[in-house]
């Protein structure tokens, strides 16, 4: 496998990225599928996609696959984005583009994650000794479906605070441990994510933290309601205030398939399921939490 500083390599692996994206049998999770999407996704990683790129050639030269990797030294985890290859040419090159990337983090915990459709990344992980973890559920709502909705923000829904951590912490490790996003990481003064709470006499009831994708969707990564606040409409102020401030005209989440609730609360709020995705893991106890900018963890309300 190849490290390249080539800007001429670098448009080719990200016309195959852009190319393998469109397919569910052939993307990986944890980028979008439209190309503006995609782009933005890239430009956004914490380390530059460029640097940690590594190619595999053809016999002719050219890229025929690809592969990237973000870490995280804090959560001592790292995600896979791909690998990608040329019809043909994925038991020859996907191993050794995978092993190539991950090298160069310098973390234990290793991700991937695509949708249950692509065989060929289930086959790689068993073939390498990963992991494969539990399904997660992606679900949408879309305002345009229905003309006569209406997201509007709730009072008792306000932007988080600084002050606010203690609780969010408490409620995130309650609802989420060992995901790889810390309570301190969504309260980060211009971070990536957007996060709001419920408040009632002071108290913080429940919390939602997500980011945009695009210019009018919204991807909820955590949703979470104190087990003594459930069923009174927090969830659901939560997302319409969420929708509302960030001018979001779709929202979208996942859910993890060992919650059952949360897929019959989210359906019962409007959203559709869309599809079906798993991670791979390798290094490190095996853990449920979801990946990120593609996975969210959604609980129960």
């Amino acid at each position: 496998m190849h490290t390249t500083a080539s800007p001429e390599d670098h448009d080719a692996a990200l016309r195959l990225i852009l190319e393998l994206q469109h397919g569910a049998a052939t993307a990986c999770a944890y980028l979008g599928r439209d190309e503006a999407g995609i782009r933005e996704d890239l430009e956004n990683l914490d380390q530059d996609w460029r640097e940690t790129l590594r190619v595999s050639r053809g016999a002719d030269g050219r890229v025929d696959g690809a592969a990237l990797i973000e870490w995280d030294t804090e959560l001592d985890r790292s995600w896979v984005h791909g690998p990608w290859t040329r019809k043909g040419r994925w038991e020859q090159q996907a191993p050794g583009l995978l092993e190539s990337v991950i090298s160069q983090a310098p973390v234990d915990r290793h991700e991937m994650y695509a949708a249950v459709e692509n065989a060929q990344m289930a086959r790689l992980a068993e073939r390498c000794g990963w992991s494969a973890g539990e399904a997660n559920f992606e679900y949408t709502a879309s305002l345009d479906d229905d003309p006569s909705a209406q997201r509007t923000a709730h009072d008792a829904v306000r932007a988080a605070r600084p002050e606010d951590l203690p609780r969010l912490a408490e409620l995130h490790e309650a609802e989420f441990p060992g995901t790889y996003a810390s309570a301190s990481g969504l309260l980060e003064h211009g971070g990536s994510y957007s996060t709001f709470v419920h408040s009632e006499g002071g108290c913080v009831r429940g919390y939602l933290s997500g980011q945009m994708q695009g210019t009018d969707t919204l991807y909820v990564d955590f949703l979470a309601v104190a087990p003594e606040a459930r069923r009174r409409g927090i969830a659901r102020g939560l997302l319409d205030t969420a929708a509302q401030r960030k001018g979001a005209r779709t929202i979208t989440l996942t859910v993890d398939e060992h919650r059952p609730d949360a897929k019959r609360l989210y359906e019962a709020l409007g959203f559709s399921r869309t599809a079906a995705t798993r991670p791979y893991r390798r290094g490190g106890a095996a853990d449920r939490s979801a990946p990120p900018p593609a996975g969210s963890d959604a609980a129960q309300m």
